[in-house]
């Protein structure tokens, strides 16, 4: 048995944050068990998990999430990826807003909190694990415009740079309010403006569209990684201004854009 346990231990330092499922997987791997099917999950837990768990090579993390250490390996040192423990959360997920600014190295700062844009359906609550929060973020559509990372030594699931961008503005709150997010954003290269259109057009929010337009030309004006976009596009993006004029953020003291027929609050320039 501690033989089939040390071997089930180097499978799993492997991917360095396990599942009980994959714990699961791997044990029936490598041992026969003639139980109930229904019996094996309360076996496994008790003859492997328990027990590497006793013996620090397991941590827990949360209720059926536990980070692997590497050997000789103080518990009360290890520092787990945020990342790879993101997406050991949920099957369907991706890492969004702040998180998706971070992966791709644009985070004007570096945050502690870990967003994990989920259906509703698929809800978890917040939990901390060592210095970090790991929360949900709902969304309808969790497929489109995301992409399948390498990252480590496991695939991550995040949102392409485009959506990005558009998550950030729709909801700032999740990107560090509009300060950070406009320094995150004003970094973010390699993005397809065109492409941005197709999400827009995705979500069919008229505020949205405005809002996004006019960041666009804001970010234009301050930051090389901008200076690519057309006068096109923005103007594709403006054909959906609304007659109605909106408000970037309803709290501040605002100005009307005509432009952009949205209210701009009078610090909004200062953040960039």
């Amino acid at each position: 048995m501690i033989r089939k346990r040390d071997t089930l231990y180097k499978k799993l330092l492997k991917k360095k944050v396990v599942t009980s499922r994959e714990i699961e997987k791997t044990a029936l791997e490598i041992t026969e068990l003639t139980l109930s099917p229904v019996l094996i999950p309360k076996y496994i837990y008790s003859e492997y998990t328990a027990k590497l768990l006793a013996e620090g090579k397991l941590q827990k993390i949360r209720k059926g999430l536990y980070a692997v250490l590497s050997p000789c390996e103080e518990p009360e040192k290890h520092i787990s990826d945020k990342f790879i423990i993101a997406g050991k959360i949920r099957d369907h997920y991706y890492l969004g807003f702040h998180s998706a600014l971070e992966y791709y190295g644009s985070a004007y700062s570096h945050y502690n909190e870990v967003y994990i844009t989920i259906l509703p359906e698929d809800r978890f609550s917040p939990f901390k694990y060592q210095n970090l929060n790991f929360k949900p973020v709902f969304t309808k559509d969790i497929f489109f415009d995301t992409e399948l990372k390498k990252y480590r030594t496991t695939e991550i699931k995040v949102s392409s740079k485009e959506r990005t961008l558009v998550d950030c503005i729709d909801r700032p709150d999740y990107a560090g309010g509009w300060e950070e997010c406009l320094k995150s954003l004003s970094i973010l290269s390699g993005l397809d403006f065109e492409k941005i259109i197709d999400i827009l057009d995705t979500y069919s929010k008229k505020s949205l569209y405005v809002k996004v337009g006019f960041v666009l030309e804001l970010l234009r004006e301050q930051s090389v990684f901008y200076e690519h976009l057309s006068d096109e596009t923005l103007n594709k993006i403006k054909a959906y201004k609304p007659k109605t004029p909106k408000y970037l953020e309803r709290s501040l003291s605002s100005t009307l854009n005509k432009d952009w027929n949205l209210y701009v609050p009078a610090v909004f320039v200062e953040y960039l």
